[in-house]
């Protein structure tokens, strides 16, 4: 299967080595897009063993000049939140499966482009919650399930995320 993934940011690196290292056997990383011409040749730079001339790299404003050029089976997208659903709908418009990080999109109007491309053009959508699968939630998880710290009552959970 070939994939293309547009935003090179934090959140993209996982689904970047699940295709170049984890499932390589069977999948191909066909091109990398993000506004930050760095941050796409960095992750170029981190694919172990690209095949060819190596991984294209391509600006966001040529998006869908990527999909022409690389026909992707299935695009990753990974940039902010609020653009989802740009890449989300032209991927599906150029005849590619997506697989976007959560949230799928920011507001109604947004996921109903989204749900009107789908139905247009008949491509999945999948909405993947990656964090809950890190080592640390995972071995966490684990601990409270083996009755190490014995019944769980309650669980409070906040998350301090400082963005700036």
């Amino acid at each position: 299967m070939k994939y293309a993934i547009v935003g090179t940011g934090g959140r993209h690196s996982m689904f970047r080595r699940a295709v170049t290292e984890t499932y390589a056997q069977t999948n191909q990383l066909v091109g990398l897009c993000d506004t930050n011409q760095s941050r796409l040749s960095l992750s170029a730079s981190q694919v172990p063993d690209p095949r060819g001339n190596g991984i294209a790299t391509y600006q966001a404003e040529h998006f869908d000049e990527m999909l022409s050029q690389q026909r992707p089976d299935k695009v990753v997208v990974t940039v902010p939140d609020y653009l989802h659903h740009e890449y989300i709908v032209r991927a599906m418009k150029a005849g590619c499966d997506v697989v976007t990080e959560k949230p799928m999109t920011t507001d109604l109007v947004r996921l109903k482009a989204i749900l009107d491309a789908q139905a247009e053009t008949g491509r999945l959508v999948t909405v993947t919650f990656n964090y809950r699968y890190t080592p640390a939630r995972t071995q966490l998880k684990d601990i409270l399930q083996s009755g190490a710290i014995g019944d769980i009552t309650a669980v409070d959970f906040r998350w301090y995320l400082d963005r700036v």
